[in-house]
């Protein structure tokens, strides 16, 4: 046996240390605060969902600190990653994907600023509901015994889905079975129809069911007629009423949303920054409607009809706005073939951002009235009639329709502002 001599000043040094060690372990962890629960913030977070499926986030003025991004489920905050950019906006693409059972989202984001400073910020957005989520085709007509072909695809492409495919022949019980859209995001199957008559096919998820019919053997059903498209586009401020005007209009339109956060008219000194935008959204999609929401990020200098550089918000320079204003409106209008509805901004928490919000809902409502086919949404009025509010009266109620940023509204907000939008292009 081989014998180690290990001196008392050695044992001492070990215990000590063994000692501190226990100390350490039993001492209680410092937990992080709640990011989904603290007050007073500091930075924006805007929720954006102009990419089909996914939820885009973007935390504002983190300097080029890393941003810690999480989502708010109840009280609960569940860490989505970490990103750190240069620039106003540290954006994280792809934070989330869009959920069935989930609509309403909530958000939160911290950042430890180069000062030292702490930062944070929270944000919502309302996704689309699963109502057109999934595409389905099938054979408008097959004979008698051959086989049909069912294809079913997911728009969203997130995939991860369990649903029911469902054939129900002439006067008898459907029969159905499970389909499960993995990373395919596609699936086909087939069926017999041993009898004539219109067979129904439906395709059965969380908020979804989509139906098509075969006729077997007998005249088809006449074609449908592809719905009209509404675009709805314009920056940050327009985020979420997009997800409830999708749901309203249903199989009445196909919206597409097309939302640009931190995008200012008054960006570009010299010229209208949008109109590229806008011709390319026109020659894409050949809106018969737009709706538009721009302004939360304005104020900064522009050269007016004087030649001369202006500071917000003197007459050129409101003039200026309106010239802007109006080219875009034209370029919507589509030479007379489309309707354009454009919003007010409300108003901000911010008295030093008050008169620009005020100075651009005077642009817009003056280029609006020299437009035939353009209307103005007096968002201002609905939301901040007596100047910035958290809550409003709706329909006997108190609502909160402000987020924490004191700029957007929040999920109950843009519920009501997709209702007054809906309202207006029904009325015509």
């Amino acid at each position: 046996m081989l014998g180690v001599r290990i001196s008392r000043a050695a044992v001492l040094a070990c215990a000590v240390a063994l000692s501190a060690c226990a100390v350490a372990l039993g001492a209680p962890a410092v937990t992080p605060p709640n990011p989904c629960t603290l007050s007073n913030e500091t930075n924006p977070v805007i929720a954006t969902t102009s990419r089909v499926g996914h939820v885009d986030l973007h935390f504002v003025g983190a300097q080029g600190a890393a941003v810690s991004f999480f989502e708010c489920i109840g009280a609960r905050a569940v860490a989505l990653g970490s990103m750190s950019q240069p620039g106003d906006f540290t954006d994280f693409y792809g934070a989330s994907t869009w959920r069935c059972k989930r609509l309403s989202r909530h958000f939160a984001a911290t950042a430890t600023l180069p000062d030292g400073t702490a930062a944070h910020g929270t944000g919502s957005v309302r996704t689309v509901s699963c109502a057109r989520r999934f595409f389905v085709t099938v054979s408008p007509r097959v004979a008698r015994g051959r086989k049909a072909t069912v294809r079913i695809a997911d728009r969203w492409k997130v995939g991860g889905v369990r649903t029911r495919l469902c054939v129900t022949p002439p006067g008898r019980q459907r029969s159905c079975r499970s389909v499960v859209l993995g990373r395919s995001l596609t699936a086909t199957r087939h069926f017999r129809p041993r009898s004539q008559g219109r067979w129904r096919v439906e395709l059965l998820a969380t908020g979804a069911d989509v139906r098509n019919v075969v006729a077997v053997g007998v005249r088809n059903l006449a074609a449908k007629v592809a719905p009209p498209t509404v675009l709805a586009t314009g920056d940050s401020t327009m985020e979420g009423v997009s997800s409830f005007l999708s749901d309203d209009l249903g199989s009445a339109a196909n919206l597409v949303s097309d939302v640009r956060p931190g995008f200012a008219l008054s960006k570009d000194l010299a010229v209208n920054p949008w109109q590229p935008i806008a011709r390319a959204q026109i020659a894409r999609l050949h809106p018969s409607t737009t709706v538009i929401s721009m302004g939360a990020n304005e104020g900064l200098p522009m050269r007016a009809a004087d030649g001369v550089q202006h500071a917000c918000c003197d007459e050129p320079w409101i003039a200026e706005y309106v010239r802007r204003v109006k080219q875009t409106m034209l370029t919507y209008r589509r030479g007379g073939r489309a309707r354009v509805f454009w919003l007010t901004i409300v108003a901000p928490r911010s008295p030093a951002r008050a008169p620009v919000f005020a100075a651009i809902n005077r642009a817009i409502v003056l280029a609006g009235a020299q437009v035939p086919g353009v209307r103005v949404l007096r968002m201002d009025s609905l939301f901040s009639a007596n100047g910035y509010q958290e809550t409003i009266r709706d329909h006997g109620r108190d609502v909160h329709v402000r987020e924490a940023d004191g700029i957007h509204l929040n999920v109950a907000g843009t519920r009501i502002a997709a209702r007054e939008i809906v309202r207006a292009m029904r009325a015509g």
